[in-house]
């Protein structure tokens, strides 16, 4: 009878993080449609400059993961822990780049930065979520001359840059593999960089995975914000741009490997 009733405590468990999961999707995908056509717009049309306006939009879309997370961690779907925290102070005006095991993953950092900007796939200006993006003015990677101009007005305007150097999200057994991007951001915008390292035990809303297989246990996700890298000490001065991209991509893999 022991035996029986701790499987289906397991079982109960496993049925109410689906259902948990289910509905935190839904209050995510939900919960920006109303965002994107009530208070989004509404905060744009105040006086105000265009980073000023951008900044207010984020601040909302902060608010809301912020609370998207503690709901999360109240239903019993995740635990949270964040390291080094104080190092958030150096965040303004920063590149920051992290690790992708997750599709909770930007949501955290987002969570962490009120006034961040973010590199999106401009795919994403025809998803859902399209009205969020647009109001918040985060930055598309769709045309790369033009995306490196809005990477250095939104980081000379003090606002964090969140980049994924992997450009998607980690293979679970693979080793990493990073795409240029962030490095060239750091090079061409000539910024120091903030690393976040994210892990989640075990793993959880893998790339290509359905939000509903979740794991057997509640995942800890342990996100550490660590001391930032100087560019002028990862690369020489009048290192040719493409030659200093390629160089600094190596040392962040190895940093992060």
């Amino acid at each position: 009878m022991k035996r029986i009733a701790q499987r289906a405590g397991i079982a109960l468990d496993w049925l109410w993080r689906v259902l948990g999961t289910g509905h935190c999707f839904s209050f995510l995908f939900v919960g920006g449609f109303i965002l994107a056509i009530t208070a989004l717009p509404w905060v744009r049309r105040r006086p105000g400059s265009e980073f000023e306006k951008n900044a207010r939009a984020r601040r909302i879309i902060h608010h809301t993961f912020r609370f998207y997370l503690w709901q999360m961690q109240k239903l019993g779907l995740m635990t949270l822990e964040i390291v080094g925290r104080e190092n958030l102070q150096y965040a303004p005006g920063k590149l920051v780049i992290a690790n992708h095991p997750s599709l909770l993953d930007v949501v955290i950092l987002i969570s962490l930065l009120p006034d961040c900007d973010c590199v999106v796939k401009g795919a994403l200006r025809r998803s859902l979520v399209s009205g969020v993006i647009r109001a918040t003015g985060y930055t598309d990677n769709s045309n790369g001359d033009a995306m490196l101009a809005r990477c250095r007005e939104s980081m000379a305007a003090g606002f964090p840059l969140i980049v994924f150097p992997e450009g998607t999200r980690s293979t679970p057994g693979q080793p990493l593999v990073f795409q240029r991007g962030a490095a060239n951001i750091a090079v061409r915008c000539n910024v120091d960089i903030l690393p976040v390292h994210i892990s989640c035990n075990p793993p959880t809303l893998l790339k290509g995975e359905p939000w509903y297989k979740i794991p057997a246990r509640r995942p800890h996700f342990r996100v550490e914000i660590r001391q930032p890298l100087v560019l002028a000490h990862l690369v020489e001065t009048g290192t040719a741009p493409s030659l200093a991209t390629r160089q600094l991509n190596r040392q962040l893999l190895d940093y992060y490997c």
